[in-house]
């Protein structure tokens, strides 16, 4: 046993390395090469008999992938973009599911409509980070990543939430009543049971000064919202995200510099990480997965492949071209239904791989029902999940550069210079507060150095011109009246929380090499 959990750990580690240098060196998605590695890992001797628990699949991964995106969100973008999101991240997930359900049963029709719902669940979330990080890479307009990224926060609280009720529905009998109570219970339940998470940790984060135990905490808080959530039948989802969102809006302030740019710089490390072994163990699973449905009819189980892959990318161009367009005439503010062009519209409407939340939903399949039997077709369920997530991660991000050309999609012109425009009122605000300090050394050398910046917008400092006692505090004191420049700018809305984030970073990063050198 400890033999065969080394090798797939030596799987999943050289997986991961030679799938970022494979991605980086060919420009191919990273889960493409993740999968493919993994497949082929899967016909290894001692790989091939791995078998995931689903529960664990469920607790290990989900609660630091959806708190990742959540923390990272940006509340305010999605308000411009409150009727796509809510359209795409509700009515589509929803529509998504039902389609889904549907094409299925008409190809096997003794899954039962309630398994059948399952599958819709977990193959109707998108993954905005296969699309996302193929987008930017080619310069996207931002709005478009940031309505990808907000839908897929909302998207995968929905898709979980109507996933739970459809699993805890087979076999059980449920009426319209109670799977509506329940519905209740999953949704209101997981948001009040977040907010308090969020709360008690903004305080207890107030209070913890060192380093490590901040990274420490940061990880612990997903499985502090999720698992007592999921234990209450409540949304575990939507108690992350709830709890996420709240600590990366209003906690960001009560962390010192350096434990902030550590514990962020490790999030997307172990963000990137997760992700990955995912894609390589379902690559690892396909093999067995295979095997598993070897007794189905091949004729049947290519037409519902092809069903259910035809049904989760239709419904989603469907729904974005003809009915999004008309959800932004209802009478509503004008704010909360930002105007998209049709280029837009277009990338949207095509962005929709599957991915890491698809599989780890999927994986979670329980063996068992409520009532002590075998799942129905839960094989064939898992399979056709990772038939949807490897056609569309493939299918629907390689031709993203065609079709981005094809539109004439570029990033708009204020996205372009709004970083260097941000740091540039940083730097000059920084600037009219030494014009209020008595002359100095170390203030002309400050000077000097924050001139440099803002003319050529360098991203750092540079190394200091002097050895003064008083540069230290003094740079310091500017650092936090750059910082209040910054969040002026955000709060009159004149940049978004992106940029916001990105220079404050480099702000963490000057204040910690400061402090650094004085301690030194």
């Amino acid at each position: 046993m400890a033999v065969q959990v080394f090798a797939v750990a030596m799987v999943i580690a050289v997986g991961l390395l030679v799938g970022r240098f494979v991605a980086n060196r060919t420009g191919i998605p990273d889960a493409t090469v993740y999968v493919a590695l993994g497949v082929g890992a899967g016909f290894l001797p001692g790989v091939a008999e791995l078998r995931l628990s689903p529960d664990a699949v469920l607790l290990l991964f989900l609660p630091p992938l959806i708190y990742y995106a959540a923390f990272f969100s940006d509340p305010r973008e999605s308000l411009r973009n409150l009727v796509a999101v809510l359209g795409q991240s509700v009515g589509l997930v929803v529509a998504t599911a039902g389609v889904v359900a549907g094409a299925l049963l008409v190809v096997f029709p003794d899954v039962g409509w309630a398994a059948a719902l399952a599958l819709g669940a977990a193959v109707a979330p998108p993954d905005p980070v296969a699309a996302g990080s193929v987008l930017q890479r080619l310069g996207a307009p931002r709005r478009l990543v940031r309505v990808l990224e907000t839908e897929g926060l909302i998207n995968d609280g929905v898709a979980l939430t109507v996933f739970a009720v459809a699993v805890g529905a087979v076999g059980a009998g449920l009426t319209v009543g109670d799977v509506l109570a329940r519905l209740g219970i999953e949704v209101l339940g997981g948001i009040g049971f977040g907010l308090v998470v969020g709360v008690l940790a903004a305080r207890l984060r107030g209070r913890v000064r060192d380093v490590p135990s901040q990274v420490v905490l940061s990880l612990v808080l997903p499985y502090l919202a999720f698992v007592p959530a999921q234990l209450v039948h409540a949304s575990g989802v939507l108690a992350t995200v709830t709890t996420a969102v709240w600590l990366g809006t209003r906690g960001r302030g009560l962390v010192a510099p350096e434990a902030r740019l550590q514990t962020e710089t490790f999030w997307r490390a172990l963000n990137t990480l997760l992700v990955g072994v995912l894609f390589v163990l379902l690559g690892v699973q396909a093999p067995a997965v295979l095997g598993a449905v070897a007794g189905y009819p091949v004729g049947e189980v290519v037409v519902a492949s092809v069903a259910v892959v035809l049904a989760t990318v239709a419904v989603r161009i469907g729904w974005v071209l003809l009915v999004a367009p008309l959800l932004q005439r209802l009478p509503i503010r004008e704010e909360l239904a930002a105007h998209m062009p049709w280029q837009e519209r277009i990338v949207l409407a095509w962005c929709g791989p599957r991915g890491a939340v698809s599989l780890a939903v999927a994986l979670s399949i329980p063996l068992l029902t409520a009532a002590g039997e075998p799942f129905p077709r839960r094989d064939l369920l898992l399979f056709l999940t990772m038939v949807v997530v490897l056609a569309t991660v493939v299918g629907q991000t390689l031709p993203l550069p065609w079709l981005l050309a094809l539109v004439g999609l570029r990033p708009h012109e204020h996205e372009l210079t709004e970083g260097a425009r941000a740091r540039r009122a940083a730097v000059d605000a920084a600037l009219r507060e030494l014009d209020n300090l008595p002359s100095s050394s170390g203030a002309e050398a400050l000077r000097q150095v924050l001139e440099l910046r803002r003319d050529h917008l360098r991203e750092q400092l540079g190394s200091s011109s002097t050895s003064s006692s008083d540069t230290g505090e003094l740079r310091l004191r500017l650092i936090e009246v750059e910082r209040e420049e910054l969040r002026r700018m955000y709060d009159e809305g004149e940049i978004s929380r992106g940029t916001m984030v990105e220079i404050s970073q480099e702000l963490d990063l000057d204040e910690t090499n400061v402090r650094a050198r004085r301690s030194g």
